[in-house]
This record gives C-alpha cells, structure tokens and sequence, in this order.
C-alpha cells in the first residue's frame, strides 16, 4: 500500500518544508519509490532541493488567485501512480486545500482507493505556538487519518504551561491517531543549529551536505549525528 504524506499547517514560517525535506530523505533512504511535490505558489522551499525531484504544481490562476481545482491535478497524479508522495502544502495553500479536501471527501476516497494518508504537522515554541496548536487541533478534527506532530525547537521550548505535547489533553484525546512524535532538537550549542540553518538556507540535502567542501569536517559530523537522531526517531513510527 502507497502512503500519501500532506505536510499541514496554516501558520507560515514554521517548518514545513524543512519536514518535508527530511522526510523525503527517510523515504528515499529506504528505496521505497517516491514522488515529491510543493504546493507553494508564492516560496516553494521545497522544490529548489534539487536532489529530491519535486514538481511544483502551479495552484494559482494569471491573476495570482488560488484555483482549488486544479489539486484535481495532484489527485490524478496519485491515483494514476502506485508509489509513496510527500506534499509540502505551504502556508497560502493550506486553507483552499483544506476546503478543497473536505468538499471533496478526499482523504477517505484515498483510503478507499488503497492508499494511506498520513498528516504531518509541525508544532514549534515562541510566539506561534499558540497559532500551531490551533492548527493542529483543527487537522485533527477535520479527518480521522493518522498524524505525525513534528515539535520544532528552532523558535523556543516547545511547551505550553510547562507542558510538551505528550503531556497534554489534546494528546489524550487524539493519541490514537498519533502515529509519533519527531522532535527537532534545538542543541545547547549553537554549532549543529548554525550547521542545520546552513545547509537548508543552501538547499542540500544529508547527502549533498556530507561530501561538500564548504562544510568542514566537524561541521559534517554535527549534521550525521542530527540526522542519525532524526532518523532513529522515524525508524519507531509507522510510515
């Protein structure tokens, strides 16, 4: 069985294209056929990581204006393969997306079809962890397809009231349906962030990354160390 992965969140800014990227190097680590796509009209992040292959499907009509009919293109796209996809929505997409997949009935006509759709969200500290916690609470409601809540430490602890996601009443009324938690380590040093924020703002992946001149040698070990963790937390979910 295929998995559909939608990276979702309303908020911008926050992390969702770094999921996808990381997330699409898992999958192709395991040699499972993969197609990638970016949904982002205005910053598609994802689809300038050239390694990955990622088709940007346009949803913006001349005008600049979101069509929601043309993720009909993106459907046919699924349906016709038989391959695992992981979908960067991006910030501008995700509202039109949403109404787009509730009209539509997608998710469950996924699953009736023979795929599995899994959610991905990122839930991220500071100032917009109010408005991920919001979003999240609002995918969990809107379907009953598994989700994986990626707690993203770059902008702050993520805790509300002293309290991780795990922690919480919403974990215990939705755990069911989380498949797990991935967390994205902010390090008390600040060598492994700089070296992180380096290689994305550069668009390369681990692999890229590791036989790049411009990196130094401890400044590669720092990046397989952080994706040996990330890795190691995906290996204990479901995908």
């Amino acid at each position: 069985m295929n998995t559909i992965h939608f990276v979702m969140m309303g908020k911008g800014g926050v992390g969702k294209s770094l999921i996808a990227v990381t997330l699409a190097q898992y999958l192709a680590k395991l040699e499972r056929p993969l197609n990638c796509v970016d949904l982002d009209p205005t910053s598609p992040t994802f689809k300038q990581f050239g390694a990955l292959n990622v088709e940007h499907i346009s949803i913006a009509d001349n005008e600049a204006n979101i069509d929601p009919t043309r993720f009909d293109v993106l459907m046919e796209n699924i349906l016709k393969s038989d391959t695992d996809w992981v979908i960067d929505t991006g910030a501008p997409t995700f509202l039109p997306l949403v109404n787009y997949l509730a009209a539509n009935e997608v998710f469950s006509f996924l699953v009736e079809s023979g795929r599995r759709v899994v959610i991905h969200s990122p839930l991220v500290g500071g100032v917009a962890m109010h408005e991920t916690v919001s979003g999240l609470k609002a995918l969990l409601q809107m379907s009953d397809c598994p989700i994986v809540v990626w707690e993203n430490e770059f902008f702050g602890p993520v805790a509300l009231n002293g309290k991780r996601f795990l922690q919480t009443t919403g974990y215990e009324q939705f755990k069911s349906r989380v498949l797990g938690v991935v967390l994205l380590e902010k390090k008390d040093h600040k060598t492994a962030e700089a070296d992180l924020r380096s290689m994305h703002a550069r668009r390369l992946t681990w692999n890229e990354a590791d036989e790049d001149d411009g990196f130094m040698t401890m400044q590669r070990n720092r990046l397989k160390i952080m994706r040996r963790d990330i890795d190691g937390q995906l290996d204990k979910i479901d995908l």
